[in-house]
């Protein structure tokens, strides 16, 4: 623990002669700094990995601690072991015997201290042991030591060049011989930051000894010291109850799914120095140069009354608004009760006091304008709870008295609420409001959240902030490639081309794919530009993830904080992330929805799945079998069995199906198992959990996996094998 001088604390284990604990007691009382970072970044050619240009012991003011596992007679058998112990603690440090770095919580000495580092160089378990005992020698260690780590400390373990199995090894060994140390650290919730390298000349005096001096010493050249830290916890996703307050007392209250809770009312757009507005900011800082541009500062409502045809024909881009939409419906509880022709009323009265006020005082436009936006339900939401989240299973729609048919089914006539999908349907009533006032030809802009219901891909982000810039121009098609060339020469630096497809101009870049888009409409004199800022926020500071702009980690956020520009990208406070592949089958009936499959993993696995693949379906012919792999076939005996009308052929799966004491039969469940004469599919997903915010061990992937298996079978009550 940091002493009331201020000193920083630092606890090395598993020393042996205490050669570097001496060395590092010398630099401290010398006022030296330069231990381990070397003048060659043995990572910097190819991975860019950041090395700091402090050492090991971070300067002067240190209070050490050098512990080993021998007793004090044996360390004492070490060359030199005593000198340097005298030059421990006659620098200020204490050394302690007996300590098990695998057990550190266990050490009475230590009880009750925090320490700002802990050092572990060149970790074995002696003699001739396999990788798989250094591997839990490192996973134990990395348990033990957060017991005894602050909250914003460091562990530095020290390895021979190739054990680690990170690209930081030159070579890399392949991954089963080697010793996993990012995959062990994750197991303690550590992810790794910074690769050194160690170079074992600067210490003065430093001297590898063998375990317990059983073995020889070793050779710490080109050794590869690695700097982990904490990983931001992550939560579990939980429903939000969203309420808006109306006139006369009546509030709406509508639920947020949960795979959507953590991109709520975070306020990217309004923090100045977040990347999405800092990347808007560059934008419409850039476009100003060369096209008037004004934003539209008037908040807009997050849930909008509409339908999916009216969707299909605003928003092209999305292939099916039916099923790529967040329909949602209000909570019975919270809504009066009225009747279908008093639907209009109604709306109006939940729009009265927020819908969009001009600087006008024309009172009779100001109603026009409410008017409009009777389709919106408006801003002032505020999260009321959390829960479970809702799966519409025959919700009534507040609306214009349209129902929702069947379990899980969205509201797909006119009178359903939808979480906005894009800004251009509030778009189209923005612009009409303002051609009544002014037609000069300025690019007005609007952005905020949208949510799409779309499947798991490295690039596909379910909740996005969108850029909209309109205006009015005579002959508005021939202004398009000015348009698009403007943007394309601020952001071809970046890896950004254009591309013209079916009347529209497309950005793109690898590997996000389409980033926006440019059309135009000649009937209205119309040129809009429509754009995914967190995408382009992930090109222009070279993020490798999109999650990590949802990430509260303050190594994220911090790199933020002086608005840097485009020019500085951003470099990952986590390193070499581990992915774990998963396959994952089930049978599913022909109310099957794979949108609704991908939103469950979203939810389950805490947005952990970078990737979700189908690699197999399976449809059996169900008038003679139910399974495609097992040849073995039962009949159930109609006088006894669960369906005494219809003789039917099925075969079991005999990994869970199995009879206990007739080999290969087995019962039919009629309520889940297949009926001939409504076909079932097998599905197979592959599924790859990797993260770039979060420590993800195996053993938490296993768990998140398995609780998805767990949802499928109670949430969407699917057959999984």
């Amino acid at each position: 623990m940091t002493s009331s001088e201020g000193r920083e604390a630092v606890l090395l284990v598993g020393e042996g002669n205490f050669s570097f604990s001496a060395a590092l007691s010398r630099i401290v009382a010398t006022e030296t700094n330069d231990i381990t970072s070397g003048t060659d970044d043995i990572t910097r050619e190819t991975d860019n990995i950041t090395t700091g240009t402090d050492d090991i012991a971070g300067g002067r003011g240190l209070r050490i601690t050098a512990t080993c596992l021998q007793t004090k007679e044996e360390a004492l058998r070490h060359h030199g072991s005593a000198h340097n112990i005298h030059t421990i603690t006659h620098s200020g440090g204490e050394v302690l015997f007996e300590v098990d770095c695998t057990r550190l919580s266990e050490c009475v000495c230590l009880r009750g201290r925090q320490f700002d580092r802990v050092i572990f160089n060149f970790p074995h378990c002696g003699r001739k042991s396999g990788v798989k005992k250094n591997r839990l020698l490192l996973k134990h260690f990395f348990l033990s030591c957060v017991g005894v780590l602050k909250e914003e400390g460091e562990v530095l373990v020290s390895l021979c060049n190739g054990q680690g199995g990170t690209p930081a090894d030159r070579p890399m060994r392949e991954w089963h011989n080697s010793w996993q140390v990012v995959a062990m650290a994750a197991e303690a919730g550590l992810i790794l930051n910074e690769v050194r390298p160690f170079d074992g000349e600067k210490p003065d005096s430093y001297q590898s000894t063998g375990y317990r001096s059983q073995d020889k010493c070793f050779h710490a050249e080109q050794g590869v010291t690695h700097v982990f830290s904490r990983s931001v916890a992550c939560s579990a996703p939980q429903r939000k109850d969203m309420k808006q307050h109306i006139l006369g007392g009546r509030p709406l209250t509508y639920h947020i799914p949960a795979e959507l809770s953590h991109y709520i009312h975070r306020g990217f757009l309004s923090n100045s120095n977040h990347p999405v507005r800092l990347v808007q900011d560059f934008l419409v800082q850039a476009l100003e140069r060369e096209w008037p541009v004004s934003m539209v500062t008037e908040p807009l409502p997050l849930l909008i009354h509409s339908s999916p045809q009216r969707l299909n024909a605003c928003c092209p881009e999305i292939q099916d608004t039916h099923t790529h939409c967040y329909w949602l419906h209000p909570s019975h509880t919270h809504t009066t009760s009225h009747t279908p022709s008093d639907d209009h009323k109604y709306i109006d009265t939940l729009l009265a006091d927020t819908h969009i006020t001009y600087d006008s005082e024309d009172e009779g436009r100001e109603r026009e304008c409410s008017s409009r936006f009777k389709e919106c339900v408006g801003e002032g939401e505020e999260c009321v709870g959390e829960g479970e989240e809702c799966v519409g299973e025959g919700e009534e729609c507040v609306g214009e008295g349209e129902e929702c048919v069947g379990e899980g089914e969205e509201c797909v006539g006119v009178g359903g609420y939808v979480l906005r999908p894009s800004l251009l349907p509030q778009m189209e009533i923005l612009r009409e409001e303002r051609e009544h006032r002014e037609r000069e030809e300025v690019l007005h802009g609007v952005s905020g959240l949208v949510f799409q219901r779309v499947h798991i891909s490295p690039w596909s982000p379910p909740a996005f902030h969108q850029l909209l810039l309109w205006g009015a121009w005579p002959k508005a098609s021939q202004s398009i490639p000015d348009l698009g060339r403007s943007l394309e020469r601020l952001l071809t630096p970046y890896g950004l081309s254009l591309a013209e497809e079916q009347g529209s101009l497309w950005l793109a870049a690898e590997p996000m794919g389409r980033l926006g888009r440019l059309w135009a409409d000649d009937l209205t004199d119309g040129v809009s530009v429509c754009l995914n800022l967190d995408l382009l926020a992930s090109l222009v500071y070279s993020l490798p993830d999109w999650r990590l702009l949802w990430s509260p980690d303050p190594r994220f956020l911090n790199h933020f904080l002086l608005r840097p520009l485009p020019e500085q990208p951003f470099h990952p406070f986590s390193l070499f992330p581990q992915s774990f592949v998963y396959d994952i089958s089930f049978w599913a009936g022909p109310d099957w929805q794979e949108a609704a499959f991908h939103a469950l993993v979203r939810e389950a696995s805490r947005e952990m799945v970078e990737n979700v693949t189908l690699i197999d379906t399976y449809t059996p012919n169900t008038q003679t079998d139910t399974h495609p792999d097992i040849t073995h076939t039962y009949t159930p005996n109609t006088q006894t069995d669960t369906h005494p009308d219809i003789t039917h052929t099925y075969t079991p799966n005999t990994q869970t199906d199995t009879h206990p004491d007739v080999p290969h039969t087995y019962t039919p469940n009629t309520q889940n198992d297949t009926h001939p004469d409504v076909p079932h599919t097998s599905y197979c997903y592959r599924l790859t959990y990797r993260s770039h915010t979060h420590a993800l061990s195996h053993t938490c992937a296993l768990k998140l996996h398995t609780h998805l298996q767990s949802l499928l079978s109670t949430r969407m009550h699917l057959t999984v094998r």
